[in-house]
């Protein structure tokens, strides 16, 4: 090739990639998740859905804001479950990378860590915890509030707490001799297992159930002890709170042990329960946070589900949670889109405090109440006495008032 021509060649090579950016701009949005550590079950899950959602929406043509095009580019750092390297992410994000929203974290205190930059910088920040409702008040998310731009993609944890209390019940009473009256809650004694059980505990006491709580260490394997000790609480139902992991490995335990007549597993999927080929004499429920990949009764879930797995997320007991995430992608860049700029976070808060969006993780279209929080309902399966694989499901809807005693948020 003569020299003229290569230079030529490569001038248009160098105009038509102007031409792309030009057309195709970056909208950088961050994820801060637990890629390694304790909580990698549920923090791969906002990763992928974070993935999913960011394709599918670069795939139907980008973001159209103020007449250009705005691809969606994903910063994705891995907190490694440590609240230090979460704040270090973020400040990263915020200040170097300057990524105009941020996704995450799973982690209940580390979220509202990562607020306090977020906030200060007007990044908007989405996240999957309940015990953000423990400070999103009126003066926080007013307009110079430090939580007028974090939003709270999971329901009020009285409300996740009542309406799984419900379901776990309805589904449980038929099965036994006699209606259960006597609660052992079995947690991990953590910020978010002291936070989450407190509102449940709540919650099964107005469905007229007598409570105690047990507590084990966080990184506890061998749960023979406690679970010995809950026998002879004699309940009629365990609950194996939160810590979908953990109680993978307890529960067997406490089959061999014959704990209890019932049980019921918060965080693990039926899918998983099948997966595993789990088989219990005794009747067991599930729940997921917030809706089961492994039985749902949604079509709009099973077809997500299944992209979800196509782009090769792992088949996890929390995959579920990716929900709680996927859908407020889809709400900010409509936000965006309306407000016309990337520039206006206090006109991207307005519309999306305003939208209704039909979503998936609810059949009923999503809309953030004053304080930022969304209100969906939560499913519960109920497996069927010596199967891995047979299922009833429930889906039921959140109470309409705290119950007795718990101070609501």
């Amino acid at each position: 090739m003569k020299l003229g021509v290569a230079l030529a060649v490569g001038a248009s090579i160098a105009l038509a990639a102007q031409a792309v950016f030009a057309q195709d701009r970056e909208l950088k949005i961050g994820v801060v998740a637990a890629e390694s550590g304790s909580f990698v079950s549920a923090g791969n899950t906002i990763v992928a859905a974070a993935k999913l959602a960011a394709k599918q929406i670069n795939d139907a043509g980008g973001v159209k804001i103020g007449g250009a095009t705005y691809k969606i580019n994903l910063y994705i750092r891995d907190n490694r479950t440590d609240v230090n390297v979460t704040i270090a992410a973020a400040r990263e994000l915020v200040d170097d990378v300057g990524v105009k929203a941020i996704w995450g974290t799973e982690t209940h205190d580390f979220s509202i860590s990562m607020a306090k930059i977020t906030g200060a910088s007007k990044v908007l920040q989405f996240s999957g915890n309940s015990s953000l409702g423990a400070v999103l008040d009126d003066k926080a998310v007013a307009p110079g509030g430090w939580l007028h731009y974090t939003f709270q993609t999971e329901p009020q944890e009285w409300q996740r707490s009542g309406s799984t209390a419900k379901g776990v019940l309805a589904l449980l009473t038929p099965l036994l001799p006699q209606a259960p009256k006597h609660s052992v809650v079995f947690v991990g004694n953590d910020a978010t297992g002291q936070y989450l059980s407190s509102h449940y505990v709540k919650a099964l006491e107005a469905n007229g159930q007598q409570v105690d709580l047990v507590k084990y260490p966080p990184d506890t394997t061998d749960f023979s002890p406690l679970l010995t000790r809950i026998k002879g609480l004699k309940p009629d139902i365990v609950h194996f709170w939160y810590n979908g992991d953990s109680t993978l490995t307890a529960f067997p335990q406490a089959l061999k042990l014959d704990v209890a007549p019932a049980y019921f597993l918060f965080g693990v999927d039926p899918g998983i329960y099948a997966e595993r080929r789990l088989k219990s004499d005794k009747p067991v429920t599930l729940s997921c946070v917030p809706v089961c990949w492994g039985a749902s009764p949604y079509p709009a879930v099973q077809d997500y589900f299944k992209q979800y797995f196509d782009l090769g997320a792992a088949k996890g007991p929390q995959s579920s949670v990716s929900l709680l995430y996927y859908d407020y992608f889809f709400m900010y860049a409509k936000a965006l889109e309306q407000v016309g700029s990337l520039d206006n976070p206090d006109a991207v808060v307005d519309a999306i405090l305003k939208m209704k969006y039909q979503g998936v993780v609810s059949p009923v279209p999503l809309s953030f109440n004053d304080h930022h929080q969304v209100t969906f309902a939560t499913e519960v399966c109920l497996v069927q006495p010596d199967t891995s694989d047979q299922f009833k499901t429930a889906v039921q809807q959140p109470p309409p008032a705290p119950p007795p005693g718990d101070p609501g948020g």
